[in-house]
């Protein structure tokens, strides 16, 4: 079975992380904004792509931190400027009254609140705190490449 490749962002500004909050069937989580890719596109198009319509912000890919798999898929995660747009603007099709998917709302999560979090997979969770909290903006040295491929326990 192929790999489901997807590109997501790490955004922060003084009000926190930027997330989607979920709520599918009764299970409430949140996720980093992002998603597949699409044909022939690039991580930073896809990424830029996703936070334009899941958000309605425009991006700019600056640095590869994390690369995240599991069984069924690999993730590619961005730390990212949030160029211009205002959050909670997007138009994807996650924002249809009768998505079947349940409620998507795009907020932002302080990051004193963040532990607190069901931010999935925890794994990302887990070094965005320490790798945040180290560095204060990720930009750090130790980022001058992907500082790491995350080889999750189970699919999320």
């Amino acid at each position: 079975m192929e790999k489901r490749i997807s590109a997501r962002a790490i955004i922060i500004n003084d009000d926190g992380l930027v997330v989607m909050y979920r709520n599918k069937n009764g299970n409430e989580y949140y996720t980093l904004p992002g998603g597949g890719m699409e044909g022939t596109e690039t991580e930073h198009e896809c990424v830029k792509r996703e936070c334009i319509e899941e958000f309605g912000i425009s991006v700019e890919p600056i640095k590869k931190l994390y690369v995240l798999e599991d069984t069924k898929t690999i993730q590619h995660i961005y730390y990212c400027d949030w160029v211009s747009g205002k959050l909670g603007t997007g138009t994807g099709e996650e924002f249809a009254a009768d998505n079947g998917k349940g409620v998507y709302n795009p907020m932002q999560i302080a990051f004193e609140k963040l532990a607190e979090t069901n931010l999935v997979p925890p794994e990302i969770k887990e070094r965005i705190l320490k790798d945040y909290n180290a560095d204060k903006n990720f930009v750090g040295d130790r980022f001058e490449s992907v500082s790491s491929v995350i080889k999750l326990e189970s699919d999320f």
